[in-house]
């Protein structure tokens, strides 16, 4: 008879998370299977515990700890879209409990925060498009635009009486880049 004792503070105990090919899932049952029988452990006790510690093992086996995996996913999307798009969740920093907002099914690429990438980003569109556009835009609202400045020079240059024709066409090239 076999003198297995088994632990009484096995749920303390640090956890592993063990990739087991699919196809041998089987075999690494049929050999917990072993450890089921009443002749492996040392006493009754011993047994019981053990045979109720395996079942939840197998259960993980099949599930292939989903859960854990599913949990880390989730977090790397929050990490993320706080990153790229500016979410703000609350909730929980470790352990269990629910975080909001909910993982929307589907994201568009609105963000919620000009701190995020993407804000970040179109703060730098805003910027050149009113540098040089003129545009007026949510953060920049300067003026004279470059186009304006580049065509106030053009019709100083058209109203005096000098041959600068070469200057002028180049001026108005630029002009006609930046359009």
């Amino acid at each position: 008879m076999a003198a297995n004792t088994f632990p009484d503070d096995w749920r303390e105990q640090p956890c592993f998370l063990v990739s087991v090919p699919a196809p041998l899932v089987p075999y690494v049952g049929g050999l917990l299977r072993i450890a089921e029988q009443k002749g492996f452990w040392a006493t009754e006790a011993d047994y019981e515990s053990a045979y109720a510690a395996l079942m939840e093992l197998e259960g993980c086996l099949v599930s292939t700890c989903l859960d854990e995996m599913l949990s880390l996913q989730r977090s790397t999307y929050r990490l993320l879209d706080t990153a790229l798009y500016g979410t703000e969740y609350s909730g929980p920093t470790s352990g269990e409990g629910e975080v909001t907002p909910a993982i929307p099914n589907y994201r568009n690429l609105a963000f919620d925060s000009y701190d995020s990438v993407l804000g970040r980003l179109a703060r730098v569109a805003d910027v050149v498009d009113n540098a040089i556009n003129g545009t007026s835009t949510p953060e920049y609202d300067y003026s004279p635009s470059v186009k304006e400045k580049l065509q106030a020079i053009v019709d100083a240059i058209n109203a005096t009486a000098e041959d600068d024709s070469d200057l002028l066409a180049q001026l108005e090239i630029i002009a006609g880049l930046l359009a």
